[in-house]
């Protein structure tokens, strides 16, 4: 908060001191031994150049006092108070950054060298999400029955859905798709592609993981199956919409899209 008036900034729950809310440090309890109230403004407790404090003999409550005191404050009368939001470190801006704010935030963590596989521009966020998430639980494959369902099973190991795999990869890989997943990403990683090719394998292994998911929560939760036929021409579809929403036949550098997906299916 950016302190003028003090007439809108409480001062136990804004947050206007640099070690943070003073009701998260102090506790509502050691409020009344200051003789604060929750309610309290800043231009309530201080007055003319000093703060208003009851004396107590509280060790704690007597250091936060101390750091209370030691920061600089001077009241501007008849100029409201702002709001300011944390773009860096130490800095401040009374403009709000949805970037700047999300990175502040957040978890930094590095960077892991298959999210280009995840997060490109022609990709579409709920594929993303699906393909990025991760899932802790144990239990059968309901495809196949494998006792352990795990990553590298349903994608590709399950007789299911590596068949359906190798339908709508078609050749895009140059050589025939191969149910490891650490094989499948290796590839997807060190190949060498075009960039036409590489955005439809990336475009394809999401949509493809993404109906695999819908459809074994559909067997787990509504006791309903389709057959690989079925989901294939889902991924098809889903895959040709995609491309047509790019609007590729007029920007140069994705024109031949739409083709180079059917060159990939021809038999």
């Amino acid at each position: 908060m950016k302190i003028q008036d003090g007439c809108s900034v409480r001062f136990w729950t804004d947050l206007w001191h640099p070690k943070g809310r003073l009701i998260d440090l102090a506790g509502e309890i050691e409020t009344q031994k200051l003789g604060i109230g929750m309610s309290a403004r800043i231009c309530d407790v201080f007055v003319d150049g000093e703060w208003r404090f009851r004396r107590c003999r509280d060790h704690f409550l007597q250091d936060l006092v101390h750091d209370i005191r030691e920061l600089p404050l001077i009241l501007t009368a008849n100029v409201s108070d702002g709001v300011l939001w944390r773009d860096g470190d130490d800095t401040y801006s009374s403009r709000f950054n949805s970037k700047n704010t999300w990175s502040n935030i957040r978890k930094k963590k590095d960077q892991v060298m298959w999210s280009r596989l995840i997060w490109f521009q022609q990709g579409v966020p709920r594929f993303a999400f699906i393909t990025w998430l991760a899932w802790g639980h144990a239990q059968y494959c309901l495809y196949c029955g494998e006792q352990d369902e795990t990553r590298d099973h349903l994608f590709f190991a399950c007789p299911y859905t590596f068949t359906l795999w190798l339908k709508v990869a078609g050749n895009l890989f140059g050589m025939d798709p191969d149910p490891d997943w650490d094989t499948t990403i290796t590839r997807l990683l060190t190949g060498h592609y075009d960039r036409l090719t590489f955005i439809l394998l990336r475009l394809v292994l999401q949509v493809t993981i993404y109906y695999i998911w819908r459809e074994r929560n559909e067997r787990l939760h509504n006791h309903v199956s389709k057959p690989v036929e079925h989901i294939a021409r889902l991924v098809d579809k889903t895959v040709r919409n995609r491309i047509m929403s790019t609007c590729y036949y007029l920007r140069p550098r994705l024109q031949g899209l739409m083709q180079r997906w059917f060159g990939a299916h021809d038999t």
